[in-house]
């Protein structure tokens, strides 16, 4: 039996998704309140980790996070060298009773966030963002770009 499945059998929540769009200051403890809409595909374990190009911070529900070290098993030995990046830079958290989420300070102000955060539903992860940081990656599409990619892929 592998991670996914492991976590699978015991996780109802599987086919939920993570969509629309969030502000929340960061309380004094510097704990995040993550919303009622997101809360439930969160689930109540999550794994944290800045994102590919440094910007932002993911969060991804346990069984998605596994999903992903699944499929970097069954790779080669630089497969095995990525899985270890990923999973050595990732902290697991616990979403709390009143769905407040720690993250740490570090990794935080990494990526620019220090008093309020911007989190963006991906489907299957949560991003969370710095107001300047997310305005910036938001610009680097047009709409007449995502409205031709859209074309592409037969979904305009």
């Amino acid at each position: 039996m592998s991670m996914t499945e492991a976590v699978t059998e015991e996780a109802p929540l599987k086919n939920k998704v993570l969509t629309g769009n969030a502000v929340h200051n960061i309380d004094p403890k510097g704990r995040i309140v993550i919303p009622a809409k997101f809360r439930e595909a969160l689930g109540s374990t999550v794994f944290a980790i800045k994102s590919t190009d440094g910007r932002c911070i993911r969060l991804y529900p346990e069984v998605e996070f596994l999903k992903m070290l699944d499929k970097l098993c069954r790779g080669d030995v630089r497969m095995t060298a990525l899985r270890r990046k990923i999973s050595g830079a990732a902290e697991q958290l616990k979403v709390d009773s009143q769905g407040r989420l720690l993250v740490p300070e570090e990794m935080r102000l990494s990526v620019g966030i220090s008093e309020k955060v911007h989190m963006v539903g991906m489907v299957e992860w949560l991003e969370l963002w710095e107001e300047k940081s997310l305005e910036q990656a938001d610009d680097e599409l047009t709409e007449e770009e995502a409205l031709r990619m859209m074309a592409e892929l037969g979904i305009a």
